[in-house]
């Protein structure tokens, strides 16, 4: 089979497609636009032959125009009979490309080869005309077909080397944790998670591929215990602290990615945050100064204020947080927020209008909720 799909800032169809189909080679078809076109197929191009889902020198990359449609059907025409690719084994992908493009490669598709649209829910449309008379069938594309793939190289495939500065830690569950039972995991994770309050370290389970260099921070063990969760739940890999550079289009400037992992054709961005809140701090002061008599009606309405303050901070920064992993993620994408409180309903609101939605967790129900989540289910 020969696969004809068109390129565009959106990789995944394109991944799922040529993982479930595994064809004996790939066109991908793209633009000069190198942000919208040319640049993704590059990067999709290293990402099969790199990652194996294509026979080595079995991708290539085939120009054509993306304004005029007899243009890109003189082309596909052109390439079919330049490369004597026989009609039965070509298919086409027309999820790509701009509204243009797809429509051109569909057409060229049903009237000569076979053409397929991939929709977001993992269902596969195939269209047929031999006749004049269309046919259509669907399938269903299993997500998990893509689950090795590691989730450091989607993402410099999604957005490019120079985004993804440090590709994070690769972290895996060595020979303690694969014994490690549901029910220890889940208790370590309703107790203290911070080191310096005398934690257990999940880092005792866990095999750590390419160290990070930087600074340990008071949240990495609540990372590395929600990494435990995913990957006792099924999941291959998690990959920890990976750096970006500025995403294109935005608003955030550089950041970190707690967690990023590749489960069921999704990408997954998981923000972690093991902090006492503003308003708990406050609540700690407040008794302190009632234990030494300090407490009045000044202090009160003094303390008051204070609060009101670090709520709006902590408000800020949550929103922050959850618009960064919502951005990485992309409209294939999903994104969780573990926490060892629960945020401010402001918070919860913002992250429930996100799309995708962020999915906001408290360390105490990881592991009760995290199956039927990675499932497609979200209980409430």
């Amino acid at each position: 089979m020969t696969l004809l799909s068109l390129a565009s800032k959106q990789i995944w169809p394109q991944v799922l497609a040529v993982a479930h189909l595994q064809p004996d080679s790939v066109l991908l078809l793209h633009s000069e636009d190198l942000a919208e076109s040319k640049g993704p197929a590059q990067r999709l191009k290293r990402l099969f032959d790199d990652g194996g889902l294509v026979p080595k020198g079995g991708t290539l990359l085939e120009l054509v125009s993306d304004s005029d449609f007899a243009a890109i059907e003189r082309c596909l025409e052109d390439l079919q009979r330049n490369h004597q690719l026989p009609l039965s084994d070509c298919v086409v992908n027309f999820t790509g490309g701009n509204k243009l493009m797809a429509t051109a490669a569909f057409r060229w598709g049903v009237r000569h080869a076979r053409a397929f649209y991939l929709e977001r829910r993992n269902q596969l449309t195939w269209f047929t005309a031999p006749d004049g008379k269309m046919f259509t069938r669907t399938e269903l594309l299993n997500g998990h077909v893509t689950d090795t793939l590691d989730s450091a190289a989607l993402l410099s495939c999604q957005f490019g080397d120079e985004v993804v500065q440090f590709q994070g830690e690769r972290l895996t569950l060595n020979e303690k944790g694969s014994k490690v039972l549901m029910q220890d995991l889940a208790a370590k994770l309703q107790g203290e998670t911070r080191l310096d309050r005398g934690a257990f370290d999940f880092r005792k389970w866990l095999h750590i591929e390419n160290p990070s260099a930087r600074e340990p921070k008071e949240g990495d063990n609540l990372e590395y215990g929600t990494a435990c969760a995913l990957l006792k739940a099924g999941v291959p890999a998690v990959r920890r602290s990976v750096e970006l550079s500025t995403l294109p289009d935005s608003r955030n400037s550089e950041g970190e990615l707690d967690l990023v992992f590749n489960w069921n054709g999704r990408l997954w961005v998981v923000d972690c945050k093991d902090r006492v809140g503003g308003e708990t701090k406050i609540e700690a002061l407040r008794t302190a100064l009632l234990g030494v008599g300090g407490a009045n009606r000044q202090t009160a309405a003094l303390l008051q204020s204070v609060a009101e303050d670090l709520k709006d901070r902590d408000i800020k920064i949550l929103r922050e947080d959850l618009l960064q992993i919502s951005e990485v993620g992309g409209l294939l994408g999903c994104a969780l927020a573990v926490r060892s409180t629960k945020p401010p309903q402001q918070a919860l609101e913002f992250a429930a209008s996100r799309h995708p939605q962020v999915e906001v967790l408290l360390k105490t129900d990881l592991v009760k909720r995290l199956p039927a989540i990675l499932a497609g289910r979200r209980p409430r």
